[in-house]
């Protein structure tokens, strides 16, 4: 168990691998309520901290370009793993499969991310964090391209 609060500031990020098939969801994803327009079903890889269903994000960006930021709120609906039980949060240091609803809309770069089976068969492209984390991992580069 470890709370957010303890996790470094730069590293409270979700890390995103992939979308959610067909055969995943029915694998994996019983559990979860019928999905809106601006849900997704995401493979997260090995979380940060214990992150409790209802939890909201502010932003979405790209791992090989931390710049490119879309602001969207981010709300953790649904938490389940390879059983398919569902948990009332996103455990620390574990693979799950979490529904994430965007609000307003699903932004491109979630929409865009290929579709996968199970966990491992892509590698973290986004994270999904606070404005304040992007800003501080952002404000880090900055400082290291610039001695």
């Amino acid at each position: 168990m470890r709370a957010e609060e303890s996790a470094p500031l730069a590293e409270r990020v979700l890390l995103v691998e992939s979308r959610a098939n067909k055969e995943a969801l029915a694998a994996f994803g019983h559990g979860f309520t019928r999905r809106s327009a601006n849900e997704e079903a995401l493979f997260l890889s090995f979380n940060y901290a214990d992150v409790p269903v209802g939890r909201t994000f502010d932003c979405c960006f790209r791992r090989v370009d931390e710049s490119d930021v879309v602001r969207v709120t981010v709300t953790v609906v649904s938490v389940t793993q390879q059983f398919g039980v569902g948990w009332d949060e996103i455990p620390h240091g574990w693979k799950t499969l979490t529904l994430l609803r965007f609000e307003p809309e699903i932004p491109s770069l979630i929409r865009d991310l290929p579709e996968a089976s199970s966990w491992y068969e892509h590698p973290i492209s986004v994270f999904i964090s606070d404005r304040g984390v992007w800003e501080a991992r952002t404000a880090s580069e900055s400082r290291s391209a610039n001695p």
